[in-house]
This record gives structure tokens, sequence and C-alpha cells, in this order.
């Protein structure tokens, strides 16, 4: 696999090679996770851990960034471009923004069929990804369960036109199979929902694992 390859695994693409001086000898990487004081980036090569300091430090670096090394030593030279980026009011009275992730291509809005099914949440949701720039898919999960999946489905049908709505058993690796193709290699998915709709399962079932 060659380098270009592994970097579009990670979801590399035009818009963020647009950004890049072919002259400049930097190296793309991935923000996997962001720590006060240091981020973990993936590569085509492997991973590293960077100490965040001096002009890095103002970059405002979060998960999902693409960022340039030096290809000499560990430290970020620059930060690309986003095309989308989640991000809200800090706790308190400063009203500080707080960086949530960058660069994600789609967000499942996740509820459940059944109390936890609010249409005003949905809307705030749905907000979100718009003012994000994600594209928005509503799952319904726990489909199973319901006596008429379908008055769900409808009732998260009319918060937008063509809003696409997607009901399953989040267990169930077959009606999961429906969200794959949003899953595919270099696409970036994050899910949004409150606790209890099955959102760690539905992670489960696509990946496989725990």
């Amino acid at each position: 696999m060659s380098s270009s390859d592994r970097l579009h695994d990670l979801g590399w693409r035009p818009f963020f090679q647009s950004q890049v001086d072919a002259d400049s000898g930097l190296r793309p990487a991935r923000v996997m996770h962001a720590h006060r004081g240091r981020v973990e980036v993936r590569h085509e090569t492997g991973t590293d851990e960077i100490a965040v300091t001096g002009k890095a430090a103002g970059f405002g670096m979060t998960v999902g960034d693409w960022v340039l090394l030096d290809p000499g030593q560990p430290v970020v030279r620059q930060r690309l471009e986003r095309q989308t980026l989640f991000q809200r009011r800090a706790a308190g009275t400063s009203g500080e923004l707080q960086l949530i992730a960058a660069n994600v291509d789609t967000l499942f809005l996740v509820t459940s069929a059944n109390r936890d099914f609010i249409r005003a949440r949905l809307e705030r949701y749905l907000a979100i990804a718009t003012e994000a720039g994600a594209f928005p898919v509503v799952v319904v999960t726990k489909a199973d369960l319901a006596e008429d999946v379908d008055d769900y489905v409808r009732a998260a049908g009319e918060l937008a036109p063509g809003l696409l709505v997607e009901a399953l058993d989040a267990r169930d690796a077959a009606q999961v199979a429906v969200l794959r193709p949003w899953c595919e290699t270099g696409q970036t998915v994050a899910l949004l929902g409150s606790s209890g709709v099955g959102k760690s399962t539905l992670v489960n079932t696509l990946t496989g694992e725990h």
C-alpha cells in the first residue's frame, strides 16, 4: 500500500492536498486524540504523540484535524483549513468556544423508538450538524421493540425535506449494514445521541468488535 493510499484511509482528500506546498517537505498527519498540551497523530508510517508548544499551541487543534509535521522531528508546523467543525460554548461566563471535532463527513443523529424520541432534541441535533457542515442521518434504534416504528420514522423525516432516516435494531448486523455507505474507507463518521439509545452497540456492530 502506498503512502497516498494510507492517507486516503485516514480521510485525506484533494481539499487538504490543495493546501500543501509540494516543495515544503512537510508530512500530513491526522489528529486522533487531543489532550492538554499534546496530541496523538496518525500518518502514513504510524503514530506519534507530540507536545503542543510554541506556535503550535495557537493552532487550536482538535480530534479530526489535519496537520503538517516537520519531517525531521515530531513538531506540528501547520494546521490545515477544516471542511467541517463541531464546537460549543464552554461552561461558565467566558463564552469561550470549545472545539469538539473537525472534518467529520457524516453525523448519525441517534435516537430510539421509545420515550427517548423527542422531536425538539432531534431538531437541536440537526441544527448542530447543519452548523458544522456535516451530512446528517437520523438513526432510530430499538426498532424491534416498537409497536409501529413507522410513526417514529415519519416524525423524524418531517424535520427537514429530504432528511434520511433509518430504523434498525443496533444489535443486528444485517440491519446495521444499511449505514455502511457512510462508513466506507476514508469516511469520517460521528454519533450524537443521549445516553441509552444504543450508540455503543451501534459502533460495536459496525466495527465487529467492542
